[in-house]
């Protein structure tokens, strides 16, 4: 769902109404007709992931490549013409080739790019990137993030380490520069401390770290939090204090 968010694909002219609860209504949806099927359900009863029939999944593969919607690659055939711009691109790989070339089309018009392992090795620089609205990477090494910090139109920031956890290590601090992000997940990386420029990040609505992680001490900047997990009360003592400032805070993970 924040995936659609940060896509624009979620709207709400209604302001008491958070972008979230919309498209969790448009996630509901599709259960209900049967699009996806629900998965991982939660004491609340709601699902927190799905999947998707064999043959509904080969049917939406063939409209997103038909509508270019989205561009697969695998590191050994393209599924779509290289005259085509890339709007969304996906790599996975089910093999380790330490050879397998990066990705040679053009990127300057991509806007989401999720990476599956081990296909990290056909990633291309950031640098290449100048619209990129939504990054999901598996198998993220930090030094995967250099020019992170010029991804300005960047709404969606999410990071899974190739081996959990990742060697210990700070995020890059221009991430502070990315003022629309408005998620951001790297509870899959063994980070030890986000740096001070994230409590610039005044549109972050969902951020998720890792259990060990320190928060900075101003997060009562980030007014437009709506879900925060997991903060470590022994690593962040002062967060406390700062609690009354999150307003739109909904869910909330601590552990003392």
């Amino acid at each position: 769902i924040w995936i659609w968010i940060a896509e624009g694909f979620v709207k709400c002219e209604k302001h008491e109404t958070s972008l979230f609860d919309f498209g969790d209504s448009y996630f509901n949806e599709l259960i209900n007709r049967s699009m996806i099927q629900p998965i991982d359900i939660n004491v609340e009863g709601k699902a927190r992931a799905c999947r998707v029939d064999d043959m509904v999944l080969d049917l939406i593969l063939h409209v997103s490549t038909a509508k270019n919607f989205v561009t697969i690659f695998d590191g050994i055939k393209r599924k779509t013409s290289s005259q085509i711009k890339v709007r969304r691109l996906a790599l996975q790989n089910s093999v380790v080739e330490p050879t397998m070339p990066q990705v040679t089309m053009s990127m300057s018009q991509v806007r989401s790019v999720i990476v599956f392992m081990p296909a990290i090795n056909l990633m291309p620089p950031l640098s290449s990137f100048h619209v990129l609205r939504v990054l999901d990477i598996e198998g993220c090494e930090l030094h995967n993030l250099r020019y992170v910090g010029n991804l300005y139109h960047l709404r969606y920031l999410r990071l899974r380490s190739k081996n959990y956890p990742l060697k210990s290590g700070e995020l890059p601090v221009e991430i502070g520069n990315l003022q629309f992000l408005q998620t951001i997940d790297i509870i899959g990386l063994a980070v030890e401390e986000l740096p001070w420029a994230f409590v610039q990040l005044r549109q972050l609505m969902c951020l998720r770290v890792g259990e060990n992680t320190r928060l900075p001490g101003e997060m009562g900047n980030l007014a437009s939090l709506e879900v925060l997990s997991t903060v470590f009360l022994d690593e962040s003592p002062n967060f406390v204090k700062q609690l009354q400032s999150l307003t739109r805070l909904r869910e909330l993970s601590m552990l003392a």
